[in-house]
This record gives structure tokens, sequence and C-alpha cells, in this order.
């Protein structure tokens, strides 16, 4: 099982939704995504985005 689908698992859909969508978040910015993109795609503020890039190495490996 995947480090995510392990996590999903252990914590529940809810917030491995979220694990998810900041998995994506950060690998759309490591692919030269611009937040104002990222922010657009994920719907969320740019301000979200940024924090969220900002506490990647947090995100589960």
């Amino acid at each position: 099982m995947c480090n995510l689908s392990q996590k999903i698992k252990e914590t529940g859909i809810e917030t491995g939704i979220e694990i998810g969508k900041k998995e994506m978040i950060v690998k759309m910015h490591s692919k030269g995504y611009t937040i104002a993109q990222i922010a657009d795609v994920a719907g969320m503020e740019e301000k979200q985005i940024e924090e969220i890039i900002k506490n990647a190495d947090l995100l589960p490996a």
C-alpha cells in the first residue's frame, strides 16, 4: 500500500483528501505553476497555497 493510501486508511477520508490536495499543490509548484494558477485549480486563496508550500516539509513522505 502506498504512503498516501495508508495515511487515508489511518486518518479517514476527509483528512486523506486534504493530504492528497496538499501533495498536488506541492507537485504543481515544483513543476513551475504559479501560486495564482495553483490557487485557481485548487479553489483556494493564494495565501493558503503559499502556506502549504512553505510547510511542505511537514507533508508525509
